[in-house]
């Protein structure tokens, strides 16, 4: 029996556009021709930054040692934070609707402070809450509990500091190394594959 439901953020509650940032983020490169170099920079700077391992300023700078010169802090930020396009109120609305059900919720995701914060502003400006935790019972950001999917040992910390059992618990996700790192640590899963929403994915689940 399914008590608890584990989402993911990025497209499974907030809409992306990843190519989108790519190409915003590869405008402001030294060297696009050079996208292996770029991007291994890119990756490691994301994943340090992603559990907290390096700040802020340290990952725009890394970003802007491989751009061309006079490109600023404020145009790397616009850059990273355009992936980010949309939390539609129908999937808040169904996480309401979930747990008046009676099910208990949560977030696990892969994000950082700049994200977060594009992420809670726009709730503000929307939703007039002051934050995504508003929805959930606990969230757990990668970046504040310095831990990431798709290491086993993020979902067992969740599931140590949730106190649940994870034969009872649902996680969802749309990066299939996630989820089967999910699967090993016990869980229930649905991977959400691109073009499907969350709303209608998981209410077939739940039915059946």
């Amino acid at each position: 029996m399914i008590r608890n439901i584990l989402f993911d953020l990025g497209n499974v509650i907030v809409d992306l556009d990843i190519p989108h940032c790519t190409d915003q983020l590869n405008n402001l490169m030294r060297h696009p021709d050079r996208q292996d170099e770029n991007q291994a920079v890119l990756v490691r700077a994301i994943q340090d930054y992603e559990v907290a391992a390096i700040s802020d300023e340290l990952f725009i700078n890394s970003i802007i040692n491989i751009s061309k010169p006079q490109v600023y802090a404020q145009q790397v930020i616009r850059a990273w934070n355009s992936m980010l396009i949309d939390i539609p109120e129908q999937r808040l609305e169904y996480l309401k609707e979930l747990k008046s059900e009676g099910y208990n919720i949560y977030l696990l995701s892969n994000t950082n402070a700049i994200h977060l914060d594009w992420v809670n502003q726009f709730i503000r400006k929307h939703y007039r809450q002051d934050s995504l935790n508003h929805w959930f019972d606990r969230a757990y950001y990668s970046h504040l509990i310095q831990r990431r999917k798709p290491d086993i040992s993020t979902f067992e910390y969740v599931i140590g500091h949730a106190g649940i059992q994870p034969h009872e618990t649902l996680f969802i996700d749309d990066i299939y190394e996630n989820i089967e790192s999910g699967k090993q640590a016990g869980l229930h899963t649905i991977h959400l594959t691109g073009g499907h929403d969350m709303i209608g994915v998981l209410k077939n689940y739940l039915k059946k």
